[in-house]
């Protein structure tokens, strides 16, 4: 049995940022996570916009943290050496109805107290803003503060500083059983078990079925579906600020940006489904494309390269907002619950709203004089100079490997990525860590690659190497001596 003082349940990036808060303190903590990689649940299929806060109802703790979120951005991305780029946003209106709401969601932004917001009535200086958007735009609401970021990217950074300051991750490790006894909580999984004095429910989608399993029923989720798509980076746009149209109850509507990549996503549908279905829908493919269309002057709609989905939780009768909160029933059992947008721009203000809360909960805090809150961004050739380029291959001759065209990914960041701490044990986990496989080809040429160097790397037959999750096999086996199938 393993001992530690805290455990967090679930590795999205809402358990990654707080297990990196906590990491500045003499507590022994752990994070459980039921998937083979950290952020691959909600985390990993969102539009990674830092929305600037002028959308959640003021009051509510969804506008406190977006607020502060955006505020601490910057600073994260500084030390934990992610990338973050703001561009401003656009809420945008097409006629005079469309201008009513967007006088209130200025009023509602400024009592949020977004910075610089505005109203823009003037079709021109819309278009002087963001040139690509729709010449029939004649109202918009700016918020000059509003970024992106790849959160798979921000999740992965905070895990690893985490890490790297003694915080231990278990992946693969899905709660099965939790018991309290003496004051301690018992948690099991199919590997161990695990006993610790307080627990962080963070499980995203599962939150409320995990503290069901600890008796607690206190909430419940439901879940929020998404069809999202991804357009080439030659598709007739580029540098694009998030463009919404005028939101309605359930969500912000189709959002059109580019990327930190280069690509153009569309985001994002919302219709209420079964736990877990992250198919794609026609009819939600077909008015992502309707809504970017309309929205976007110039965009091709016909080079598109990928659709996903993804499912956001949405705490049941809680007025949209997020469920963080002690628990009422059990002492030391903390909910991180219903973390649906704008969840990812609220990530290191609800790190630091939960820190305050333990606290306050009487959970004995004591600063580590090692702290480190740096965290070394890894390379990207593809970003390096040409002189940079030659040494690196020169010191290292595996960055001088192409193994991802279209993303001009290199074996040597590969192999850095399989070795990083926690170590990227699939193919998906590798991608997240290095793009390989997320350029126009959707791996089409370089995933076989990925497999063997997997291989060669972890020390496993190619015939074990999953894609994503632990029943998601590639290859059966040889049709002949050394070709796998």
């Amino acid at each position: 049995m393993k001992q530690y003082d805290l455990i967090i349940i679930g590795g999205g990036i809402s358990g990654c940022a707080i297990a990196r808060e906590l990491s500045a303190y003499q507590l022994r903590v752990a994070v459980l996570e039921k998937n083979l990689d950290v952020a691959t649940g909600t985390t990993k299929a969102n539009g990674g916009i830092v929305h600037g806060g002028d959308d959640p109802q003021p009051g509510t703790l969804k506008a406190k943290l977006n607020v502060r979120g955006v505020e601490l951005y910057p600073e994260y991305a500084k030390q934990l050496g992610f990338k973050y780029r703001e561009t401003g946003s656009m809420v945008v209106g097409f006629n005079e109805e469309d201008l009513k709401y967007l006088e209130k969601l200025l009023d509602n932004g400024i009592k949020n107290g977004v910075k610089d917001i505005e109203l823009v009535k003037d079709p021109k200086r819309i278009r002087e803003i963001e040139p690509q958007c729709s010449k029939d735009a004649k109202y918009a609401v700016y918020c000059p503060h509003c970024g992106i970021v790849d959160p798979f990217e921000v999740a992965i950074a905070m895990c690893e500083n985490a890490v790297e300051n003694g915080v231990d991750f278990y992946l693969g490790e899905p709660v099965t059983k939790i018991e309290k006894k003496d004051n301690l909580f018992e948690i099991t999984t199919p590997k161990d078990t695990y006993q610790c004095t307080y627990v962080i429910d963070a499980a995203g989608l599962h939150a409320d079925d995990v503290a069901r399993l600890a008796g607690i029923d206190e909430y419940n989720i439901i879940a929020r579906h998404g069809d999202l798509l991804m357009l080439d980076k030659e598709c007739g746009v580029k540098n694009l600020m998030p463009l919404y149209p005028i939101p309605s109850p359930e969500s912000k509507g189709t959002v059109a940006l580019s990327t930190l990549a280069g690509n153009v996503i569309v985001s994002a549908t919302a219709v209420y489904r079964e736990k877990d279905d992250t198919d794609s829908y026609a009819d939600g493919i077909a008015q992502l494309i309707a809504g970017a269309t309309k929205l976007v002057n110039g965009l091709n709609t016909r080079k598109v390269i990928r659709t996903f989905a993804g499912e956001r939780a949405v705490c049941e009768n809680n007025n949209n907002d997020f469920w963080i909160k002690p628990s009422a029933t059990c002492e030391n059992w903390f909910h991180v619950a219903g973390i649906q947008s704008p969840g990812v721009a609220s990530a290191p203000a609800l790190a630091e709203y939960v820190l305050n809360m333990l606290k306050e909960n009487g959970v004995p805090f004591e600063k580590k004089e090692n702290w480190n809150p740096i965290h070394k961004e890894p390379i990207d050739f593809s970003e390096l100079s040409s002189e940079a380029q030659d040494k690196l291959i020169h010191e290292e001759p595996s960055y001088g490997k192409i193994v991802c065209r279209c993303e001009t990914v290199t074996e040597g960041e590969i192999v850095a990525a399989i070795h990083r701490n926690p170590q990227a044990t699939t193919v998906e986990a590798v991608k997240r860590r290095t793009r390989a496989g997320m350029g126009r080809c959707q791996s089409g040429f370089c995933q076989s690659k990925v497999v063997h160097i997997l291989s060669r790397e972890l020390g496993i037959p190619v015939e074990e190497v999953r894609l994503e999750s632990k029943d998601s096999w590639l290859l059966a086996g040889e049709v002949k001596e050394g070709v796998t199938k």
